[in-house]
């Protein structure tokens, strides 16, 4: 959480809202995600983990941003079943960024 933080020097209306776009567009992106991994399309799985994981980051949410980019990483190597693996943690990921965030 920090960087979001630094960069709008700290808790406030800014950042609470910046937040709030933030989990709206992660739960788009992984449920996109998710629905791409179902039929295989492992070009719409990179572009949407891709989006997600600078997201992520963007909002200091390293280990989902680490996530997003295993995933990608895995599409972009044509490797369904690691993409799956990855992405299958996506979900406690997301909801520990949402406590994290809801604390704030």
């Amino acid at each position: 959480m920090e960087p979001m933080f630094r960069n709008f020097g700290g808790p406030g209306p800014t950042v609470t809202m910046l937040y709030g776009l933030f989990l709206e567009n992660a739960d788009e992106l992984s449920r996109v995600l998710k629905d791409r991994l179902a039929f295989g399309d492992l070009d719409g799985v990179r572009l949407a983990a891709h989006s997600a994981a600078g997201a992520a980051r963007t909002a200091g949410a390293g280990r989902l941003a680490d996530l997003f980019g295993s995933v990608e990483e895995a599409a972009l190597c044509g490797d369904a079943a690691v993409a799956r693996r990855e992405a299958a943690a996506l979900d406690r990921a997301l909801a520990d960024v949402k406590i994290l965030i809801a604390r704030i």
